[in-house]
């Protein structure tokens, strides 16, 4: 029964556990709609390791991090470096630095020139 239980806890598992438990710390740190100043110092640490972690970190789980660095009403420098710190892995994954340099397609309107 024992090997049981150390088949389920792989170094791959609990990896993915911690990554799981700090996107959910960022996210509900970035519910709080109105910080005090040791909830922004606690929330610039958890986005600073965060951000650190972003290499090791899966495409779903760094979407959901974005997800939430969006949904801040009034996001402070820290918050805004986070999304783009995020912004660049996401940019990387879909490999977004190929279709830069296409136009987008323009809107034809009456006879103007």
């Amino acid at each position: 029964m024992s090997s049981k239980i150390k088949a389920m806890t792989t170094p791959k598992n609990e990896e993915v556990t911690k990554q799981s438990q700090l996107i959910r710390t960022v996210e509900a740190a970035l519910k709080v709609a109105i910080p005090d100043a040791d909830e922004i110092a606690f929330r610039s640490s958890l986005l600073a390791c965060a951000t650190a972690k972003i290499p090791d970190l899966g495409p779903g789980f760094i979407v959901r991090l974005y997800e939430a660095a969006c949904d801040v009403k009034f996001p402070t420098d820290h918050v805004g470096d986070f999304r783009k710190s995020l912004q660049l892995a996401i940019g990387k994954n879909l490999d977004l630095r190929r279709y830069r340099k296409t136009n987008p397609p323009t809107a034809q309107r009456g006879n103007q020139p």
